[in-house]
């Protein structure tokens, strides 16, 4: 198991999405995958930060798995649109 952390930031001139929005679109892309076990989320008005608990063979791996969940829950979330991830 590998811990994580990564941050998903909000353009500046995008609107800040309603509470629950980040979390609710991580764990739906999270889903797809074999891996992720548990993610915690902190939404705050630059984006948010949060933790993702994986289980891979190697830190890359896991590293790679949480930037494709980050990266699938931004592209299918409107309300994300234009929003990039730090792992």
């Amino acid at each position: 198991m590998h811990v994580v952390h990564f941050t998903m930031t909000r353009p500046r001139d995008a609107p800040v999405p309603a509470d629950g929005t980040v979390a609710t679109a991580l764990r739906a892309a999270a889903h797809l995958h074999r891996g992720p076990e548990h993610i915690r989320v902190h939404g705050s008005r630059a984006g948010a930060r949060g933790v993702m608990f994986v289980i891979a063979p190697c830190p890359d791996t896991a590293r790679a798995l949480c930037l494709t969940v980050c990266a699938q829950a931004i592209a299918g979330t409107p309300e994300l649109s234009g929003w990039f991830v730090h792992v």
